[in-house]
């Protein structure tokens, strides 16, 4: 069913999952630790205010992410009800996440293009210049993704928190079943173009990174 190259499942298992690991567990560690600040310890309590990645892996996302090079993280738990301000909580838990993602990005431009640009780097040490690349790129893909205003994504709760009542909206689960299948249409149906937008948001901010 699956016709994928030798080349394929080189650079899948050499670069892809583990940059993709690294970024989910930075995304989702940024989730625990600003709502851990502002007073919710479930994530804590619940082992999710860790590095460690394997307490961050969805298994059905990562296998998607295997097959379909498209996968997702276990979302750290998060009662915003706790949090000493609801909607100022809202706005600092979720953005926490693509912060730390867009942090990641950052941070780790600069090395990356000095390394690029070193001989000795490139000659010894290509993989981590390779894996520096792939961790960029899927932190600020990552990032932007997760700012789409459509729940269960974090923009979502974004919007929420500027809304009259957003504790009515944090209360109605069958909101995210409907973004789940609005999301899932919008990535495979092509009339969309949603990865084209995507691209176009993102290939600017990568610019601006490297």
């Amino acid at each position: 069913m699956f016709n994928f190259s030798a080349s394929y499942w080189i650079q899948l298992l050499l670069f892809v999952l583990p940059a993709v690991l690294i970024v989910l567990t930075l995304h989702e560690f940024g989730h625990a630790y600003a709502a851990y600040k502002l007073g919710d310890k479930t994530a804590k309590e619940m082992g999710r205010l860790s590095l460690n990645p394997l307490h961050h892996i969805d298994i059905y996302g990562f296998l998607a992410l295997i097959f379909f090079r498209f996968g997702w993280g276990k979302p750290v738990p998060v009662n915003f009800f706790a949090l000493r301000n609801l909607r100022s909580g809202m706005v600092i838990v979720s953005l926490a996440g693509p912060l730390m993602n867009f942090l990641t990005a950052a941070a780790l431009a600069p090395i990356y293009k000095i390394m690029a640009r070193s001989p000795f780097m490139l000659n010894n040490f290509n993989y981590f210049v390779i894996l520096f690349q792939y961790i960029i790129l899927y932190s600020v893909y990552l990032g932007v993704f997760n700012l789409i205003p459509i729940p269960p994504l974090d923009g979502s709760k974004i919007l929420y928190a500027i809304t009259k009542r957003p504790q009515r909206w944090l209360l109605d689960d069958a909101l995210n079943n409907y973004g789940v299948i609005l999301l899932v249409i919008l990535l495979v149906v092509p009339v969309f173009h949603f990865y084209s937008i995507l691209n176009a948001i993102v290939t600017p901010i990568l610019k601006l990174f490297l």
